[in-house]
């Protein structure tokens, strides 16, 4: 079955608003469309599918013809890299028909503020022929300030506040809603969360849509069934959990048999911890992870998780940048981009206590 083309008309039913004002607010040069319009249209656009990637090449092309842009994209290096090759496909794929040229360059975490001086910057940085930048992971907020001071940007996931920047980032709400929906569908009515971790944004985020969820789905929310990890084990990856697969194993006795975990790799470390006791998974406890990125199991079944559009990510952040380039002056947007679930081998019908 061929599936239907979204277009404009369908944005505007969808929001209840005219189709005018949604041509309007993806064009984002309308002083009468405010910002949180503009944020409803471009979030709608996205969840639908409508490729706001024409719109813009349109827009540009009322006016000139596609010059030839060159666009940095900066990537803070952690130990892991587990999307940015999905990113620079996504862009990489746009870039002929926007008639953009990537210039890759990576700098290690300790060394952030080296980006600042011209002698660790590219070539084509330090002699201006770069027209705006993408960033790639957390970078500190000092930098990105000083970044936006020569050079129009566009993140990758990570808000910076109080700095008003354009932010390419999946729907971590939609995401966590899917899970639980999904364990409360198969009988759970006690969810914990394994990977509480306030200096990881994506763990952070994830952590409050699932207290959000509890309470939206009539669940109490027990701080007990909290296992917080550090930075380490959630973004590096690290196999040390403090203790951490002790507690919910003690909480699984006490009767929490689902477990949302921030990422896919703490949901494999708790899947082969509670294996290692002589839990079964998904017979006595059902687990889920998020991202459907991690390829070391650890030896466990697949876990059900969310999937997230990493090469569309790249592709949308290449966009804006675009666009920003071309409207300076237009309101900075946040685009949340939609996910699946994945539903794989490790969830299954909450057991008879």
């Amino acid at each position: 079955m061929t599936r239907k083309r979204i277009n404009q008309k369908d944005i505007a039913e969808n929001l209840k608003i005219s189709v005018a004002t949604v041509s309007k607010a993806l064009r984002g040069d309308y002083p009468d469309i405010n910002t949180q319009t503009r944020q409803r249209v471009i979030n709608m656009a996205s969840k639908l599918g409508y490729d706001t990637g024409t719109h813009i090449r349109q827009a540009i092309e009322e006016d000139e013809e596609l010059k030839p842009c060159m666009v940095g994209v900066l990537i803070l290096r952690k130990h892991h890299e587990w999307q940015h090759t999905n990113y620079f496909a996504g862009m990489s794929e746009k870039c002929a028909k926007m008639n953009v040229s990537l210039i890759l360059h990576y700098i290690n975490e300790e060394d952030s503020r080296q980006i600042l001086y011209p002698e660790h910057q590219p070539p084509a940085m330090r002699d201006g022929q770069i027209q705006g930048l993408i960033l790639v992971n957390q970078w500190p907020t000092d930098v990105v300030r000083t970044l936006m001071e020569s050079f129009l940007c566009v993140s990758i996931q990570y808000d910076y506040p109080p700095l008003a920047l354009d932010v390419i980032d999946i729907d971590q709400g939609q995401g966590i809603s899917m899970l639980m929906d999904h364990l409360v569908k198969r009988g759970h009515t006690q969810i914990g969360f394994f990977g509480r971790c306030g200096q990881a944004a994506h763990a952070r985020n994830r952590f409050a849509m699932y207290v959000a969820s509890l309470y939206r789905l009539g669940l109490p929310f027990v701080p007990d069934n909290i296992c917080d990890l550090s930075p380490g084990t959630i973004e590096d990856k690290e196999l040390e959990t403090n203790g951490q697969i002790e507690k919910a194993l003690d909480r699984v006795r006490l009767g929490v048999r689902a477990w949302i975990c921030a990422n896919d790799w703490v949901g494999y470390l708790l899947c082969r911890g509670l294996f290692d006791r002589g839990i079964r998974i998904p017979g006595d406890v059902s687990i889920t992870g998020f991202d459907n990125s991690e390829d070391n199991t650890l030896g466990c079944p697949r876990l059900t998780s969310v999937a997230v559009p990493a090469i569309r990510t790249g592709a949308e952040s290449l966009r804006r940048l675009l666009y920003r380039i071309r409207y300076p002056k237009s309101s900075p947007l946040k685009v949340l981009l939609p996910v699946q679930l994945f539903e794989a081998q490790t969830t299954g019908p909450a057991p008879a206590l």
